[in-house]
C-alpha cells in the first residue's frame, strides 16, 4: 500500500504509514485533544473497511514541524473504464484545521488524478468531545455521495468539445489565477494540442483536464493537492453551478 512517487515540497517529507506513528502531537488540554496523525489515518482505513472500501495504494507528506499531514489514498472501490476512487486529504493537529477530504478520480491511462471542488471536513477539530469514528463515518457517507456526482462530471467533460479558441482561454484562466505555476504553460499547451496518449486526442474538455493534471504531477503533494481540486472546480466538478468555466456552458 504504500508509494512514494511523489516529489516532496521544500518544507514537506515523504513518510510511510510506520513513520507516520512516531510523530508526535501537541500536549493535550481540557478543551483540545489533538488526533495524532496516524490515529487518525488508522481509523480512516477502519471505518472504510466498514464501508467495503478498501485502500490500494497510499501516499503521505508531512510538514516537516509535524503538524500537517497531506494524503492521497487510492482506494478499491467506484472502479470504471476511466479508473478508480481516489480519496485526498489534509489535516493539521495544531488547532489550524479539522480534517478535510476530497472525492477524486485515479485515472488509469495516465495515472493522473481528477479531484472535485467541494471539500469535505470534520465538524469540529481536535475537541476534547471529538468522537472521530463517527465524523468520519459520516465523512465517508459524503465522500461517497461526491465520488458518484464526480463519475457524471467526468461523462460530461468528455461531451464538450472545445473550439481550440476556447481551449486556449481556459489554460489562460487557469494561470492567470494562479492555480498552478505559470512555468508549466506551454508543457500544458502541448500535452493537449500534441497529445502522445490516444485517450486524450479528442479536442474536449477531459482532455484539457488531463493535460493540467498530467503536469500537475511534477507538483509537490502540499500544493497538488489543491492545484487539481481548483482546477476541478473551475471545470464545473463541483456543486457550486456558479464556478463552472463559460466556455463549458455554452
Amino acid at each position: 500500500m504504500e508509494n512514494a512517487t511523489l516529489i516532496s515540497h521544500v518544507d514537506t517529507d515523504l513518510v510511510t504509514r510506520a513513520q507516520i506513528l512516531s510523530v508526535p502531537s501537541p500536549e493535550h488540554t481540557a478543551t483540545f485533544r489533538p488526533v495524532t496523525h496516524y490515529e487518525l489515518i488508522d481509523m480512516l482505513d477502519r471505518v472504510l473497511n466498514q464501508q467495503s472500501i478498501h485502500i490500494r495504494q497510499e501516499q503521505f507528506a508531512l510538514r516537516r514541524d509535524g503538524a500537517v499531514l497531506f494524503g492521497v489514498l487510492q482506494l478499491a472501490y467506484g472502479e470504471s473504464g476511466d479508473g478508480v476512487a481516489a480519496l485526498g486529504l489534509r489535516t493539521g493537529n495544531n488547532k489550524t484545521m479539522s480534517l478535510q477530504i476530497c472525492a477524486g478520480l485515479s485515472v488509469f491511462v495516465c495515472d493522473n488524478l481528477a479531484f472535485r471542488g467541494d471539500l469535505i471536513a470534520l465538524k469540529r477539530k481536535h475537541t476534547s468531545g471529538l468522537n472521530l469514528r463517527v465524523e468520519l463515518a459520516e465523512a465517508v457517507i459524503r465522500f461517497e455521495d461526491h465520488f458518484g456526482r464526480l463519475t457524471a462530471e467526468v461523462a460530461s467533460l468528455k461531451e464538450r468539445w472545445l473550439a481550440d479558441l476556447e481551449a486556449k482561454a481556459m489554460i489562460h484562466d487557469v494561470f492567470a489565477q494562479g492555480l498552478m505555476p505559470v512555468r508549466f504553460l506551454p508543457d500544458v499547451s502541448k500535452a493537449y494540442f500534441e497529445p502522445q496518449l490516444p485517450a486524450f486526442e479528442p479536442r474536449n474538455a477531459w482532455s484539457l483536464h488531463n493535460a493540467f493534471t498530467g503536469m500537475a504531477k511534477e507538483m509537490p503533494m502540499s500544493t497538488r493537492l489543491p492545484a487539481i481540486q481548483g482546477i476541478g472546480k473551475l471545470f464545473g466538478m463541483s456543486s457550486d453551478a456558479a464556478q463552472a468555466p463559460r466556455l463549458l456552458t455554452a
